[in-house]
């Protein structure tokens, strides 16, 4: 998958849902969300938000709102896949073969999106990471189905560095400000150098 190649989508990110998973830390999972939206704006992603604000379900969490502010394209629905007519003919309209999701749950709206995505020639990567449920059985069964149906099931670092691909590149700056930001994601605040020489990761010197 490339920045020219892919769509991101994020699935029901809202209040209501994001307490109920358990395979994940919170503090973790909200961590890795982060991160996740950071994407859809470093890429330039066509970007497809799932979900919708009510009584039940709550509102969407502040960087998935942010996404939405920022265009990103809404598909409220009533099926636990979010392959509606109306998601089907957008991604269509993008001319795009490859899907990158992730969302609440993994072993539910996640996993039927991606299956019928599958089902219609659709490639799948799936963010196993930001993803999460509230049954680590569940989970992964679920993971074990979609890879059976030919999703690749990935993290969120291995999808910003296999989109970046090069720290000397253009995307360089942004993938190093997400990583500084949130990798890795069992660390929740300022992430501190324990490298030998102190230096940590850095950027190549431009020539």
């Amino acid at each position: 998958m490339t920045p020219d190649s892919a769509v991101i989508a994020y699935v029901d990110y809202v209040t209501g849902l994001d307490n109920l998973i358990t395979t994940i830390p919170g503090k973790v999972f909200r961590n890795n969300i982060q991160a996740f939206a950071k994407m859809s704006p470093l890429f330039a992603l066509p970007t497809a938000v799932f979900g919708e604000e009510n009584q039940y379900y709550g509102t969407f969490l502040p960087e998935i709102r942010t996404l939405i502010d920022a265009g990103a394209s809404t598909f409220p629905r009533t099926t636990p896949s979010g392959c509606t007519s109306a998601f089907m003919t957008w991604l269509a309209s993008t001319g795009r073969r490859d899907v990158i999701i992730g969302g609440i749950s993994i072993d539910n709206c996640t996993l039927h999106t991606a299956l019928d995505l599958l089902r219609a020639g659709y490639n799948v990567q799936v963010v196993a990471d930001v993803s999460g449920s509230n049954s680590a059985l569940a989970e992964a069964t679920a993971i074990d189905r979609l890879r059976d149906a030919g999703a690749v099931v990935s993290g969120w670092l291995n999808t910003l560095t296999e989109l970046g691909t090069d720290f000397a590149g253009p995307y360089g700056q942004g993938m190093m400000g997400i990583i500084q930001q949130h990798w890795p994601a069992s660390t929740i605040g300022q992430v501190r150098d324990t490298t030998p020489d102190g230096h940590g990761m850095q950027l190549p010197t431009q020539g």
